[in-house]
């Protein structure tokens, strides 16, 4: 059972104050609040608005003027965000977009950037929880929050976050993939379902004008081997799969999996791996990576072999808008197209929303203005708004998506590809150690001729020693 923290009633009237700051209740220049009034208002003594007031004044966030009374310090609270958004050149023009936009909101705050790359992010945020330097706000992706949140690292989002802001979201529970023992701690970014993406000038070549908006795993099939078997295309592959044993690359070929319906974990959290449907999916990826001459590589070599029309279709999510124009130097929808992910019957394509999230660590001692930041730069118009729109990321208003569906192909496509997606049930301690037994799985399946159903219940088995 969780013991219930008990938090004193000078706390409660401190974080008040901090959330009236924050909101610009209480402006520079301009004394709080005589404490007589405070008290009356908090419905407290005098002796607990003046220990509140202290502790801010200990902060640094309010200043005592001497017979003048209390305001708001004209230094500026400094918050820490670790993200790898400046990766890329693109990346790194934007982030400090959304921080200057951010600041000028809120100009007693100020926004430092610890910039990261994602592969190395989630060591690097472990090592600096670890040597106690963890950032005030970390950017993540939603399957990592389990592991933080089982350590004590990150610290619930409800009531860090407003009230209004919760209605805004879209289905919080099934979308977000941020939930730990019942507890939001990482909040969604942006939606990111995985899609395949077609290089046009290469269809093109391959005398493919136009690929239908829904079609079979066996049209795709089809479809790659006319594009290896074209002389207009001599030379390129029709499709790359990740081979670097993370375990992104299990969750690139997901959407295969659940073409046929099947999946890692069903509704009640039991594993499910060893499924008929489990099966049949990786007969077919066996029978695909047999018959055509794919490319392998890191998806980091994969993305620029498609930049640079050498790969037909690659499967990915939003961000492959900033990196392929980062890459190129042009507009995403001059060179490609979002394609939803093929169907193995029935007539819906599926998915699962690949999200990156944002996540208050508990050793920040800033914890209202890091809500703050997570709730502007997911939700204000200004910020998020903009960011939304040259990131490719999804916005979590649903309102916002449609406006940017309606102007934008990109858009269209990766939203039509959400309806059909959800997130994966990863609020287990150990997923992440699920997926390596996941891709290990693939790697001996597909390119070690490993039996298919004694594989998957082999991992199965131990996947199931592995969440008891």
């Amino acid at each position: 059972m969780e013991k219930v923290k008990y938090q004193p009633l000078y706390m409660q009237v401190r974080n008040s104050l901090l959330e009236k700051i924050v909101n610009g209740e209480y402006v520079p220049n301009v004394p709080l609040p005589a404490e007589a009034v405070l008290a009356e208002n908090f419905g407290t003594s005098i002796s607990t608005i003046r220990q509140a007031v202290s502790t801010l004044v200990s902060d640094g966030i309010l200043v005592r003027r001497q017979g003048k009374g209390t305001y708001l310090s004209e230094r500026k609270k400094r918050i820490s965000f670790f993200t790898w958004i400046p990766e890329t050149p693109g990346g790194e023009k934007y982030i400090k977009e959304i921080v200057e936009r951010f600041e000028v909101k809120f100009p007693n705050l100020a926004v430092d950037i610890i910039p990261t790359t994602y592969p190395e992010a989630k060591n690097k945020l472990s090592k600096l929880i670890s040597s106690g330097c963890a950032p005030d706000i970390a950017q993540i992706v939603s399957h990592w929050t389990s592991s933080f949140a089982s350590t004590g690292s990150f610290e619930p989002l409800e009531k860090l976050l407003p009230k209004d802001h919760f209605a805004k979201r879209s289905n919080i529970q099934e979308m977000e993939g941020g939930f730990y023992n019942g507890k939001l701690y990482s909040a969604a970014w942006g939606y990111s379902p995985l899609a395949l993406i077609a290089n046009k000038k290469v269809l093109e070549k391959s005398g493919l004008s136009e690929i239908p908006p829904l079609f079979t795993l066996d049209d795709f099939s089809n479809i790659c081997t006319l594009i290896q078997t074209s002389q207009g295309s001599k030379g390129v592959k029709p499709y790359a799969i990740s081979t670097s044993m993370e375990e992104a690359d299990f969750l690139r070929i997901y959407p295969f999996l659940q073409a046929f319906g099947g999946k890692l974990v069903d509704d009640g959290n039991k594993i499910v791996l060893n499924s008929d449907e489990n099966i049949r999916a990786f007969k077919w990826l066996k029978d695909f990576h047999e018959k055509h001459n794919l490319f392998y590589g890191d998806i980091f070599s994969i993305r620029k072999a498609f930049a640079e029309d050498e790969i037909a279709f690659i499967t990915d999510g939003p961000w492959i808008k900033l990196w392929l124009e980062d890459l190129t130097g042009r507009p995403f929808d001059e060179k490609f197209k979002v394609v939803l992910n093929p169907v193995f019957s029935g007539t819906r394509s599926v998915s699962w929303n690949y999200n990156h999230a944002l996540a208050v660590c508990s050793q920040s001692r800033n914890k209202i203005f890091a809500g703050k930041f997570i709730d502007s730069i997911t939700m204000d118009s200004d910020i998020a708004g903009w960011y939304y729109r040259h990131s490719g990321q999804l916005p979590i208003s649903k309102e916002d998506r449609n406006v940017l569906s309606s102007e934008d192909d990109f858009f269209k496509g990766f939203s039509k590809q959400l309806e059909g997606s959800k997130c994966l049930r990863s609020d287990n301690a150990y997923f992440e150690k699920a997926l390596e037994f996941c891709i290990d799985a693939v790697h001996k399946i597909v390119f070690e001729d490993a039996d298919i159903p004694r594989e998957l219940a082999e991992k199965e088995y131990y996947l199931n020693i592995l969440y008891k």
